[in-house]
């Protein structure tokens, strides 16, 4: 009898461990964080539908394979119809490839990584929105919010020059008001309110060696030449507030719970992700032509 209730207690403790354990990937702490400036609620545990990968085809890898081979032939003055080779592959597709087979599994892992990143940036978005749909703005700092909205028609005036433009004129022709880009202010302001709020609470921005692998990770991810020339389109500020927001983001999802959709929800997402997943494969090579190892080389005159 007495071992029988030692079993008892003994599952009971690992039943309650394991809720304290859920309940921790759920989400713990307050529902609801406020400051001078905004108020979020329920910000953790928020439910979405669990984005979904797709499987990698046979045809996701031919089409980056042609659109590779579109460059190569095109610099080496080939007839379009070349088909790829060992040779080929070893010359110039891959550092790593010694055969077409395996430059097609290379290419098959890069598109899987794609795929589960792009799963991963819709999970981080749905959680977001949800986020900021429980997030009330009861001031927005005047200073940061002129900061912005200068920012936005700075960028709009590089637009407009880009075109051959003025400003007014180029935001008459896309029918852009002046009080659209208060509207965009504030949206954006209202994100980072959020984020530095959550960011604060927990912990979550980054420190100077931090910051600076992230900036190092977004040159090379928006394919910048250098660090230093990301900082010469997006001020340093705005990129810290990039960083935060995104440590948030991802937080916020790794707390989030799945709920299941509509098998309509489900089939139009898979149409779309099978619809997509060719396209961005393709977008691994550049539309100059240049193709593996003769695309790692950028140059501030391309960026610029």
């Amino acid at each position: 009898m007495a071992k029988r209730d030692m079993m008892k207690k003994i599952t009971a403790a690992v039943l309650a461990g394991t809720v304290v354990l859920l309940t921790a990937c759920a989400g713990g702490g307050p529902k609801t964080l406020s400051d001078e400036y905004v108020t979020v609620e329920n910000y953790q545990g928020v439910e979405i539908e669990k984005a979904e990968a797709g499987e990698v085809t046979e045809e996701d890898i031919d089409l980056v394979v042609d659109h590779m081979m579109q460059g190569y032939t095109a610099q080496h003055d080939l007839p379009k119809d070349t088909k790829i080779t060992d040779a080929i592959v070893k010359e110039t597709m891959s550092d790593k490839a010694q055969t077409v087979e395996e430059y097609r599994e290379e290419i098959r892992k890069q598109i899987t990584e794609t795929k589960e990143k792009a799963v991963r940036t819709e999970e981080e978005t749905r959680v977001w929105e949800k986020v900021m749909d429980n997030s009330e703005v009861k001031e927005y700092p005047k200073d940061r919010l002129k900061e912005i909205k200068g920012n936005l028609v700075d960028l709009y005036t590089t637009y407009a020059q880009q075109e051959g433009m003025e400003y007014e004129e180029y935001m008459k022709a896309i029918k852009m008001e002046d009080a659209d880009l208060d509207e965009a202010a504030k949206a954006s302001l209202k994100q980072e309110l959020v984020a530095n709020l959550i960011a604060e609470k927990y912990g979550l921005k980054p420190s100077e060696q931090d910051f600076q692998k992230a900036l190092e990770d977004y040159a090379a991810e928006y394919k910048f030449s250098s660090v230093e020339l990301l900082l010469k389109t997006v001020s340093e500020e705005e990129m810290h507030q990039m960083v935060i927001r995104d440590n948030v983001k991802s937080w916020l999802t790794d707390r989030c719970k799945y709920v299941e959709g509509s098998s309509e929800d489900q089939d139009e997402g898979k149409a779309s992700e099978a619809a997509g997943s060719g396209e961005k494969a393709a977008g691994s090579g550049n539309e100059d032509g240049n193709t593996g190892k003769e695309a790692e080389n950028h140059t501030d005159s391309d960026e610029n």
